[in-house]
């Protein structure tokens, strides 16, 4: 092998990417959650797992419960939608609203692709369920 063949052969073991065997098995985590999301979300509809989510903590109680004695949901709800792309017309925010807002949008900033793993989830759901 002459010097250019061994610069080109180094060059390309840098930047081999892998087999396609091996790209797969780097989703095994998002394909495990996807699937968990799947059964869940059957297990939820069916009234087997609860939808009811509960967080302790008390300076958020004190904030959340701030907004509502202050009528300042809406305040903080609004910009959350907007942020999310969601505009459904009401301008009232509850408490539970605001909060699963404030929760889809901190996981989709920190997060992305397991927003988008149970986007893929809710889809096979739906398609399931047909």
């Amino acid at each position: 092998m002459t010097e250019t063949d061994d610069e080109l052969k180094e060059l390309r073991e840098q930047t081999d990417v892998g087999t396609r065997a091996e790209a797969e098995t780097t989703d095994d985590g998002a394909s495990e959650l996807e699937d968990a999301i799947v059964t869940l979300l059957s297990e939820v509809q069916s009234g087997d797992v609860s939808k009811t989510l509960s967080v302790r903590d008390e300076q958020l109680a004190a904030l959340i419960r701030g907004l509502e004695e202050t009528e300042s949901l809406d305040d903080v709800g609004a910009p959350l939608k907007e942020a999310l792309g969601r505009d459904d017309g009401e301008d009232v925010t509850d408490r539970s609203e605001l909060l699963r807002l404030a929760v889809r949008l901190g996981i989709q900033e920190a997060a992305p692709e397991v927003v988008e793993t149970a986007r893929d989830a809710s889809a096979r759901h739906a398609s399931e369920q047909f």
